[in-house]
């Protein structure tokens, strides 16, 4: 059993920040340090924002005692897989999903793919980013559930991964080496706008079910009052005119208090998956 986090002394606090799950480019990268800086310092309750570059394992990052305010995929904080609490999910201007913090995969092939529909990539190329990924994995495993054929449980004939960021996954696809893969809609916005000659190279075949964001979240120590101190903050921005620039940068509205009951559809949608054999895409 997992040792339960040391409680964090009020005293000594000094939390941290990441929002790699969204640095997709420099661009984005600068605009979240910047954005979560300003939260850190509106909360005076000290830390830093700090580097945490793919490859190395989100896990890891996850189970810290002194996490303040970090990005963590929909999928495991369902499944209560470490020990954090929610803060705020971001609400991004476009997510093609249904309703304030949600989102969509987009499945994405090359410009010049021949293929127009999703059937016609069966038996294929997949790239995928990670098996514990909802946006990069078990999104688009649900989505192909009502495709498979009775006992049937494979559609591609190769699956290329775990490649850890949606960058890899179109770049992948760009340079022929896969022929289909999954994209996080907020992800695949924030490549549009700053990588557009890559982006050029992809179009979008299909769509995965709406979903929750993922979210920022708290180790589960934070005291109660410091963790209501930073979600008030991040909602607060939406109204700044001070930030908004920052939030402009990132392609957000701004931010909402996720409800994590809404989560617990990605556990079900991976389990039943699981439950009718296809628990690997290839």
């Amino acid at each position: 059993m997992r040792p339960a986090p040391k409680p964090v002394d009020d005293i000594t606090l000094r939390m941290i920040a990441n929002a790699r799950m969204y640095s997709v480019t420099p661009e984005a990268a600068a605009a979240w340090k910047a954005l979560l800086q300003e939260v850190l310092l509106r909360a005076k309750m000290g830390g830093e924002v700090i580097d945490y570059p793919a490859p190395a394992p989100l896990e890891a990052l996850w189970q810290r005692a002194d996490l303040g305010c970090v990005f963590m995929c929909g999928l495991p904080f369902s499944l209560g897989l470490f020990p954090v609490a929610p803060l705020v999910a971001p609400v991004p201007l476009h997510s093609l999903g249904e309703g304030a913090g949600t989102y969509r995969s987009r499945l994405i092939v090359a410009q010049d793919s021949p293929f127009q529909r999703l059937e016609e990539t069966f038996g294929h190329r997949l790239a995928f980013t990670n098996p514990e990924s909802h946006s990069g994995y078990s999104a688009l495993r649900h989505h192909l559930l009502p495709f498979l054929a009775t006992g049937k449980h494979q559609l591609y004939a190769t699956a290329l991964g775990p490649l850890i960021t949606p960058r890899r996954v179109v770049e992948a696809i760009v340079s022929g080496s896969a022929d289909i893969g999954p994209v996080d809609g907020y992800a695949f916005e924030l490549l549009s706008r700053y990588e557009p000659e890559l982006m050029r190279q992809v179009r979008v075949i299909d769509s995965t079910a709406s979903a929750p964001m993922p979210l920022l979240v708290s180790a589960a120590t934070l005291p109660p009052e410091k963790r209501t101190a930073l979600q008030q903050i991040f909602l607060s921005l939406e109204h700044d005119p001070r930030v908004a620039n920052l939030l402009n940068a990132l392609l957000l509205k701004g931010f909402i208090i996720p409800d994590p009951v809404d989560y617990q559809v990605l556990a079900q949608r991976a389990d039943n998956a699981c439950q009718q054999g296809y628990s690997h895409l290839a």
